[in-house]
């Protein structure tokens, strides 16, 4: 009977072979500029599109592929709309399936460290969804590192799942939002100017809400 440590093995070995092939070998042509335009052609003729564009963004947050890719094709194919629907189901679906594997290779790893482990469990305990909505919020590692960080350090999954699902979607509009309007049809002036406060606006209260997040994110340290 295979042991579940050659199971935790055997998931780790694939993870890291999937992430070396898709950055170290010639399948990196995958990712340039005329291969993401042709693709997107490609794409748009396709009635089955949406679940391939949901699919694959899903994988590539499991191999840590840049999230940018795939919100940028799908404004660009179906509108910034449509765009952030798509991108967001193909987010959310790979962030949960990130977590799950960091749930499974973490398991025991936080109690190895100790006082130190023991610390951060119970600050993720305490103050799950509002640190990872933060994370998720400001610029900082990439979207991969927190999907396995929250796996692996035990968080809440419904904390999870809705701090994600918060956090992510006004980078998702902002960047749907910009690739939109740059690359579909021309605007008029006054489209254009619509479309910059439009922008603006999320912006700031993006960076408002980040600000208040941290605030009391801090005091409930302190009083904790």
């Amino acid at each position: 009977m295979v042991s579940r440590r050659s199971v935790k093995l055997a998931t780790l070995v694939a993870l890291v072979a999937g992430v070396v092939i898709l950055y170290f070998t010639p399948l990196r042509g995958v990712f340039t500029r005329e291969h993401v335009y042709a693709t997107v052609d490609h794409l748009r003729g396709l009635w089955y599109g949406p679940v391939v564009l949901i699919v694959a963004y899903a994988v590539g947050c499991v191999f840590a592929i840049p999230a940018s890719i795939f919100i940028l094709a799908a404004a660009v194919i179906w509108g910034w709309k449509l765009g952030v629907v798509y991108a967001m189901c193909g987010a959310m679906l790979g962030s949960s399936a990130a977590y799950f594997a960091g749930l499974f290779l973490g398991e025991g790893l936080l109690q190895r460290f100790g006082r130190a482990g023991a610390m951060v469990s119970r600050q993720v305990s305490r103050n799950g969804f509002v640190s990872i909505l933060v994370a998720r919020l400001i610029p900082g590692p990439p979207f991969a590192v927190w999907n396995y960080a929250a796996g692996i350090a035990r968080m809440n999954f419904g904390e999870y799942f809705l701090g994600t699902l918060l956090g992510t979607l006004p980078a998702h509009m902002v960047f749907a939002y910009c690739a939109d309007a740059l690359f579909n049809g021309s605007m008029t002036q006054g489209d254009a100017v619509k479309r910059l406060v439009i922008v603006a606006g999320l912006l700031i209260s993006l960076i408002a809400l980040t600000t208040v997040l941290k605030r009391r994110f801090a005091r409930n340290g302190v009083n904790g």
